[in-house]
């Protein structure tokens, strides 16, 4: 039986309007008039989404889910969500309403898959969304017995989009002509139909087609009385590109045997999150529909992450589009990008060990630091080219293609976030040249390396001796002096005396009584009082952090309120209709991920000399325990520790010695035992 019309007759009794697909509405618009008409219906959670996909590949190969098991796998394509429905037949609830409370998420690697598995439980099912050979599977464990399941493929979901066919033998359902879902097992009754008539939800219709033009066409499978399991697949039928990333899993290398499963839970989320959010060669600052492009400063970010957590290769890949652009962005040419890019680029090439790589760095570094240089000797506002779009709805400010005002008391007065907080700017155009030092280093360049030395210095000089003037006090300051730039050392007593008041007066002492707007300058502000030695602030902000994830269990967060910085994007998506925020946000994964792999390790950089500090972040309560803390990449090599019984055993894997000394929360009896091993190649 085909059915191709709606129902009419059905809907003018109803009073239900026609016209909630007009072409004069976006699919957003579709959407929230069709929530007006039928509040009764189940309607997409609409929080907490999370891209799923390989490393690298095209958006449109991204999965979308949310909290409870709702999924799409594309942008634009569809929702599969779960019910539950009652002896009665009513429905009791759905993946889209379960309260947060009663769901938990995780990630799952197996040695079969480099993509980990997205496992969701609930007092109703257990069920598991993994990715591999290009399908989706879907598996479905009951835990009522008493309640019955069903699977609801619809035009809404976390990205979902139109839905005009649908065709069904019961063992597959194809969806416009592309799409098709296939049941492992003979274990549902399948119906197809039309969201807009009355009694949807229940009806029975005998179909094995259905189109209609509205877009609003359903399948419901429910799940048979005495089956407690269901596996399904998703596959699409258009071409599927290859990612030009290289990679073997996607969580971090560092392997940890710590008491705190949350942290370590984390550390692997924040790098998968990361790596499943790439596109391409290219790093997206946030989920990417609401940001289609690359952005240098968060990317920044995500590239240093890479590296740290010893995704090498994946770093080397993204480090090139870095090296090649100097202004990429959606606010146009800023006055941070030389300094950010540079750090970042050095960053991959030194902990690599690549001299091939290091050396096709190299033009690219010197490049970006005369580029730090024209601006520290500016006498007129500077202007430079960018690539890639603007953010919409800044499109026509005059700032966009400006990095900077004229020097000002040894200042560069650069641009950034459409303003000019010049200590920032100086921060990082000081890290950028002091990183070309240590490049110039490693490659035999001494005439190049002191000329970065010294006009690093001098930034720095000018930065020491504008800090406390009021006019260049910017919250960012605080997220970039020590972290990731080590303008200045641990103990500025200015410095530690400001961020002190912050601390009191505006974050409450890690309480944060207003929700930070910006997740990423929290987390890197706790980054500064790691390298101040107080671990105990740092975990406040991290504990903050793990109650207010967006998709709990899976920690992601947050940037801004509504749409931020949007480019329109999900107007043209059944669902994410009334967002609360952008998430989740890589700059923020990026920051969190760094933090935590300081707190295991990191090398000091304020003085003449690197000091390793092993266990910065480490609180006293882990150490009833063993510690095992392998493969940390740092600037003195690839770093392994061991802490048991009062002692630390530590191999560094590189060619020259340090100090090395514990974090805080040891004994200042732990003993210390540094043994200097062979570099190991980068993965």
């Amino acid at each position: 039986m085909k059915l191709t019309t709606l129902n009419e007759t059905a809907r003018k009794d109803t009073g239900m309007k026609t016209d909630t697909s007009s072409p004069k509405l976006t699919q957003r618009q579709t959407v929230l008039r069709a929530m007006e008409l039928r509040p009764a219906d189940p309607w997409p959670r609409g929080t907490g989404h999370v891209p799923l996909g390989i490393p690298g590949s095209p958006i449109a190969q991204k999965g979308y889910h949310e909290p409870g098991g709702s999924f799409s796998p594309a942008p634009g394509s569809f929702g599969i969500s779960v019910w539950v429905i009652g002896n009665d037949g009513k429905r009791i609830a759905t993946s889209d309403d379960i309260p947060l409370e009663e769901i938990t998420q995780r990630y799952v690697w197996t040695d079969s898959s480099p993509m980990p598995s997205l496992v969701t439980e609930t007092p109703y099912y257990k069920c598991t969304w993994s990715l591999d050979a290009g399908r989706w599977t879907f598996e479905l464990e009951k835990r009522a017995a008493d309640n019955s399941i069903a699977i609801l493929i619809r035009s809404v979901g976390p990205t979902g989009g139109p839905v005009e066919s649908l065709h069904t033998d019961e063992r597959q359902i194809i969806i416009n002509h592309r799409w098709v879902v296939s049941l492992e097992q003979s274990v549902c009754r399948v119906y197809l139909g039309d969201e807009e008539t009355p009694g949807w939800q229940t009806a029975m219709n005998q179909l094995s087609e259905w189109t209609g033009a509205n877009g609003w066409g359903y399948a419901r499978l429910i799940l048979s009385a005495d089956a407690s399991r269901l596996t399904l697949t998703v596959r699409d039928t258009a071409p599927q590109f290859r990612s030009p990333l290289t990679f073997s899993t996607v969580k971090t290398a560092i392997e940890l045997d710590i008491p705190d499963k949350k942290f370590a839970a984390s550390l692997n989320a924040q790098a998968a999150n990361l790596m499943m959010g790439f596109i391409g060669k290219q790093t997206c600052p946030g989920e990417p529909i609401n940001y289609p492009l690359a952005w240098e400063r968060d990317g920044a970010y995500s590239v240093v992450a890479m590296a740290r957590c010893g995704q090498m290769r994946v770093a080397m890949d993204l480090a090139e589009y870095f090296a090649e652009n100097d202004f990429f962005g959606g606010f146009g040419a800023e006055g941070d990008a030389p300094g950010s890019t540079i750090n970042a680029i050095v960053t991959v090439a030194i902990l690599s060990g690549d001299r091939d790589f290091q050396e096709r760095m190299w033009p690219h570094v010197q490049r970006k630091t005369r580029l730090i240089a024209e601006m520290l000797d500016a006498k007129k506002p500077l202007y430079k080219p960018w690539i890639g779009p603007i953010v919409p709805a800044h499109i026509e400010k005059d700032c966009i293609p400006v990095i900077c005002q004229p020097e000002k008391d040894g200042l560069i007065i650069g641009s950034m976030d459409l303003h000019y907080p010049a200590l920032y700017i100086n921060a990082f155009s000081y890290r950028g040249l002091m990183q070309a030092k240590r490049l110039a280093d490693v490659l035999g360049k001494p005439k190049e390396a002191d000329e970065f030395t010294q006009l690093a210095q001098k930034i720095r000089n000018a930065w020491l001796a504008h800090f406390e003037d009021k006019e260049y006090y910017n919250e960012r300051t605080f997220m970039s002096a020590l972290w990731p730039t080590w303008v200045i050392d641990t103990d500025f007593a200015p410095f530690q005396n400001a961020i002190a008041s912050r601390w009191e007066k505006i974050q409450k002492h890690g309480t944060y009584p207003t929700r930070p707007l910006w997740t990423y300058f929290t987390a890197a502000e706790a980054h500064q009082w790691l390298f101040i030695d107080r671990p105990d602030y740092v975990w406040k902000t991290l504990e903050y952090f793990f109650r207010n994830q967006c998709s709990p269990g899976l920690f992601t967060y947050w940037e801004g309120k509504g749409e931020e910085n949007s480019f329109g994007g999900y107007e043209n998506i059944r669902g994410w209709v009334n967002p609360p925020h952008v998430t989740p946000h890589y700059w923020t994964a990026a920051e969190m991920l760094l933090l935590q792999i300081d707190m295991l390790t990191y090398v000091n950089e304020a003085g003449d000399e690197p000091v390793l500090v092993i266990g910065g972040g480490v609180p006293s309560s882990w150490l009833k325990h063993t510690l095992t803390v392998n493969g940390v990449n740092t600037s003195v090599g690839k770093v392994d520790w061991m802490y048991r019984n009062n002692r630390i055993d530590v191999r560094i894997h590189g060619t020259k010695k340090c100090r090395v000394r514990a974090g805080t929360g040891f004994s200042e009896f732990t003993e210390i035992h540094v043994t200097m091993c062979s570099p190991i190649p980068s993965n």
